[in-house]
């Protein structure tokens, strides 16, 4: 009998709520960040596509940047650090990009197929100006 994938995703999202609680703070990863703001869009092949979710961070949140996958029936995660440093790199302090979620979904008669979730972010940060 197929192992359910809701033990799975209520494990790692356990995982993922740790992680988040050890975090350190925004306001010490990124001192100068006063808001960060955090767009999720979200395309499949469905008819039913996942909601758009905004996520704003002030400095006492926790500097952690990896979501679930929107698909309640989907293991995966979508991890924006990288995203989320390219755009402190940069002049304008935004970034944008896509990616696709890596996690693994159940199909017909116990099959596991490939999450067809791709995510397009936007982040934008307001930063003190530090001279």
């Amino acid at each position: 009998m197929p192992s359910s994938p809701v033990p799975i995703r209520q494990g790692r999202g356990e995982q993922l709520r740790r992680a988040r609680a050890a975090a350190q703070l925004l306001r010490t990863v990124l001192p100068a960040v006063t808001q960060l703001r955090i767009e999720l869009t979200f395309k499949d092949g469905s008819s039913t596509v996942p909601a758009a979710q905004a996520h704003v961070l002030y400095p006492p949140a926790p500097a952690f940047f990896t979501y679930r996958c929107p698909r309640s029936d989907c293991d995966g995660e979508l991890e924006l650090a990288n995203a989320v440093r390219d755009a402190m790199l940069r002049e304008d302090h935004t970034a944008t990009g896509s990616l696709p979620c890596r996690g693994i979904r159940p199909g017909e008669g116990g099959a596991k197929h490939p999450c067809e979730v791709w995510l397009t972010y936007t982040i934008s940060a307001s930063v003190n100006d530090v001279t």
